[in-house]
């Protein structure tokens, strides 16, 4: 169950087929809109992205939206490589 005004709320249920024959209950892939307004930042070491989300959202549980900005690596340490560069994108509402 999704609550109202989560990002997923209006992404389609699917029923894919298991290796094992049994369809399983999942979320399609959910449409990241481009959005305007991008920042660039050049990870250094250390750095976290719920940190960055904190000095760039005031948020730290915004992190998703770094994420959704940098579709292109699937795996979140990855984007935190030293001398990395990041787009960061503006706020935005939940469920948008």
């Amino acid at each position: 169950m999704l609550f109202p005004g989560s990002r997923y709320a209006r992404t389609e249920v699917i029923w894919p087929v298991g290796a094992d024959g049994a369809p399983t209950r999942a979320l399609a892939a959910r449409r990241i809109p481009p959005r305007p307004g991008v920042l660039e930042h050049v990870v250094t070491e250390g750095e976290r992205l719920d940190q960055l989300a904190g000095r760039f959202y005031g948020d730290p549980r915004k992190y998703w939206l770094i994420l959704d900005a940098n579709p292109e690596e699937l795996h979140p340490l990855r984007l935190l490589r030293p001398g990395r560069r990041l787009r960061v994108p503006q706020d935005r509402a939940v469920g948008t």
